[in-house]
This record gives structure tokens, C-alpha cells and sequence, in this order.
């Protein structure tokens, strides 16, 4: 499960992938640390009704089965949001994108714990394939996203058993435009991010 990672928050180069990112995008990002944890609210970009929609979402949804405001869903399994009811819904019709520079999994080497950083070797931005969903449950109106993840490549399989989504910028169209009668056939870019495109390395001792 990703629960950590750093947003992409670079205008400039992010208009390498999404070109008419406004200046003001991460005005509402929550900045109080380097990288980004469950109920922060973080950058995404979706499309509704083919307008472009550049704005920050409250990472985690909340689960109509929720019993209070503690639950949160920060992360989707792909394999899963053809059937379950929590994400049929969303992935049907409310899918969007997570703009980030690295994510982070825990790791354990000789008794301490460590958080592995993972990124592209390039050092681009990338983003994740997401859901997202509005709910009033425990507080106010609120949009609210869960990122897509997938099996692990080979390296991010050495410390965890999943990963998310990311998905290449040639892939966003299909992502975000596919009708709801035809989101069965997204199943086929919501794979493992190619090994060979990306790295991991020891970020910080956990204490």
C-alpha cells in the first residue's frame, strides 16, 4: 500500500506532460511537509464533460460502509474496480490523475527500517491512475481521490507486494476519456510501470 509520496509541483516541467497546468494549481496543496500522507490535499487533473479540470482533492475516499472518519481508502486495487461496489461507480465515470516525482515504501535491512524512494531514472513527473468521488460523510462537501495499484515490477517487488499505476502521458487520453461501457478494456494499461524505467533508492531511517 503507497501512503507516502512526493507530489510533482514543478509548473514548468510539469507542462511537459499536462501543457496548460495554471500557475496557481498547488495553491491549495498541502505543503507542511516534503511529500504527501493520507488526508492531504493533493494536486489531480481530470476531464469533465472534455473540459480540463486542474484542482487539489483530499487524498483518501471514504467507503459508504465507513463507520467514521478514521476510514479511508488511499489506495484502489485495479484488479478490483470492475466489481466491487465501492469503486464501480467512480472508475466508470469519475477517473482522474495524480501528479507525483516519487512514492515511498518501508523496508526493513538488518533489523531498522528505512523508506525506499522510487522514481523514474529520467527524473520526470509522472502521475498515477486515480478515482475519485464527492462526499459529505464526517465533515463537509469534499472531492476526495484513491490512487490505482497494480502488481509490483521487479524492483519495487523486493520490499512490497504492490505498487501504484502510473501511467505514460500518451496513456491519459484513454484513461480519462474511455465511455463507461468501455472501461473494461483500461484493464490493459493498468499494469506494472516497466523496471528498466525506473529505480529505487534508501530515502530517510525510520524512527
Amino acid at each position: 500500500m503507497c501512503n507516502r509520496y512526493k507530489t510533482a509541483n514543478d509548473i514548468e516541467r510539469l507542462r511537459t506532460i499536462f501543457g496548460n497546468a495554471p500557475d496557481e494549481w498547488f495553491e491549495l496543496t498541502d505543503k507542511k511537509y516534503d511529500t504527501v500522507y493520507p488526508k492531504s490535499m493533493v494536486p489531480v487533473y481530470l476531464r469533465i464533460k472534455g473540459d480540463e479540470l486542474y484542482s487539489n482533492f483530499h487524498w483518501g475516499i471514504v467507503p459508504g460502509w465507513a463507520k467514521n472518519q478514521s476510514t479511508i481508502l488511499t489506495n484502489t486495487k485495479s484488479e478490483e474496480v470492475l466489481d466491487k461496489p465501492t469503486w464501480k461507480n467512480s472508475f466508470r465515470t469519475r477517473r482522474c490523475l495524480m501528479p507525483a516525482e516519487a512514492f515511498f515504501e518501508p523496508a526493513t535491512v538488518e533489523g531498522k527500517k528505512f523508506q525506499i524512494r522510487f522514481e523514474l531514472k529520467s527524473g520526470e513527473p509522472f502521475s498515477f491512475a486515480a478515482i475519485w468521488e464527492k462526499t459529505d460523510r464526517f465533515g463537509d462537501r469534499r472531492n476526495c481521490c484513491s490512487l490505482l495499484t497494480c502488481e509490483p515490477n521487479s524492483i519495487v517487488g523486493e520490499v512490497h507486494g504492490r505498487m501504484p499505476v502510473i501511467l505514460k502521458p500518451e496513456q491519459y487520453d484513454t484513461y480519462l476519456n474511455a465511455p463507461p461501457e468501455q472501461v473494461k478494456d483500461l484493464l490493459d494499461i493498468l499494469l506494472p510501470y516497466p523496471s528498466v524505467e525506473m529505480h529505487g533508492n534508501f530515502d530517510s531511517e525510520s524512527t
